[in-house]
């Protein structure tokens, strides 16, 4: 296995200027880890791996190409874009603007697209990422954009279905709870991951769909031993044999690309919450 160190710590002895040094410097934001190594080549590598943790592979395809995402002509007609075709056109400003605000740099809304998560981002695995999305070479389809039915703008009209910008509006500044520096990196990692699914407080909420399973509380994973934990994220598999759904297809998909660094710094911040006064 690769080497891999803490964006953080790493910044943070240079900004200091090694271990010996008696200059002092604010830490830098929370990020994902890196691979060990320097240049464009450790770069595109962070850059794929936060594709696949993010989820935008899981959206958009292993080639980014997209594809049908709703069929449901009586609520929307809509497909994942093909990142290939529609991203060479942008700026790598408007392609962050995408990401965090939800927007197109016409200035028209995206939809089903979770901004709200990558408002917080840090500047290097933003920057990661948007560097891997431009070394892929145009392929596939471009697809036209959503058609909204009468259901999904009778949802609209009701607040039950918004855009990506409304969702930013509202969430910008929501977050799971903050527990003290140690398990800053784990919140942030948190935030842009779980969330999506548990809610930004991780508190859980209703199934996503007819017939699926209602979201828990993370409170849950403090039953997990740190093992336990590390093999639910790599390969789905709950305790007690329970079948998982959803979660197992994610964790096999995206979570099985954190290093064992990040899945035990999540495990102790979801223990930390759970031993905080409900």
């Amino acid at each position: 296995m690769r080497a891999v160190i803490p964006l953080f710590a790493a910044a943070l002895l240079t900004a200091c200027g090694g271990a010996g040094s008696n200059a002092t410097a604010e830490a830098p934001p929370p990020q994902f880890e890196m691979v060990a190594g320097a240049g464009a080549e450790a770069r595109l590598a962070h850059g794929e791996r936060m594709a696949r943790v993010l989820g935008c592979i899981g959206c958009h395809g292993e080639d980014l190409t997209g594809g049908p995402w709703i069929e449901e002509p009586a609520f929307a007609i809509q497909f994942a874009s093909n990142l290939t075709r529609a991203l060479p056109g942008y700026s790598d400003v408007q392609i962050e603007q995408a990401l965090r605000e939800g927007t197109r740099p016409d200035g028209s809304d995206l939809w089903e697209m979770p901004s709200s998560l990558f408002t917080q981002l840090s500047d290097a695995d933003m920057g990661a990422l948007i560097a891997w999305l431009r070394s892929l070479p145009p392929a596939g389809e471009a697809y036209p954009r959503v058609v909204l039915g009468p259901e999904a703008r009778e949802e609209i009209a009701v607040g039950a279905f918004k855009p990506a910008a409304q969702h930013v509006r509202e969430e910008r500044r929501q977050g799971p709870p903050a527990l003290g520096g140690t398990h800053d990196q784990a919140r942030y990692m948190v935030r842009a991951t779980c969330a999506e699914c548990h809610g930004m407080n991780l508190e859980g909420g209703p199934p996503p769909a007819p017939g699926a399973a209602a979201r828990p509380d993370l409170v849950v994973a403090s039953a997990y031993s740190r093992d336990e934990f590390r093999r639910l994220m790599r390969t789905g598999a709950a305790t007690g044999g329970r079948q998982l759904g959803l979660m197992a297809e994610v964790a096999r998909g995206r979570y099985s690309h954190l290093t064992d660094g990040e899945i035990d710094a999540i495990h102790a911040y979801l223990v930390a919450r759970a031993a905080q006064p409900q």
